[in-house]
């Protein structure tokens, strides 16, 4: 028994130390993740319906940010060149858990009868402290042009 020991020693130091390495990272940045800011939307997907005829459409959201941040843009993206999606505003000095309210914007870019379809658009808010990054969660927009 004791050259099974002897013999497998070295894994046996390799495995702690890789255990302990791995704990020890867990704890340094779990504490950091759940203090992140996180955003809470009013209306996850909200839609946007509207004849190709009229040329746009929009809907009316919030969202609220835990735990408080401050100095947040929106972006708004649309998944086709067809339609172009916008966000008003577009920036907030802050955010908290009193609701911010925005007005979203999907308008054709092509002519009506092109225009005519589903599309899908997202809006995301950076993470001013991390510019790698985007606060979660991201708003999920359905555009519906008849």
């Amino acid at each position: 028994m004791q050259s099974f020991i002897v013999r497998y020693l070295p894994y046996i130091i390799a495995g702690l130390a890789i255990t302990v390495i791995t704990v020890g990272a867990y704890v340094s940045v779990g504490p950091i993740q759940s203090a992140a800011p996180k955003a809470g939307w009013g209306t996850d997907p909200v839609t946007i319906m509207f004849a190709a005829t009229a040329g746009q459409g929009n809907a009316i959201d919030s969202f609220t940010c835990i735990p408080s941040t401050t100095s947040l843009t929106l972006i708004a993206r649309a998944s086709t060149g067809n339609i172009a999606l916008s966000v008003a505003p577009s920036s907030f000095a802050s955010c908290s858990s009193t609701p911010d309210t925005v007005t979203l914007t999907a308008t054709c870019l092509v002519p009506a009868a092109q225009c005519v379809g589903t599309y899908q658009g997202l809006v995301q808010i950076p993470n001013p402290a991390n510019y790698y990054g985007n606060i979660p969660a991201n708003l999920k927009v359905i555009i519906v042009v008849t």
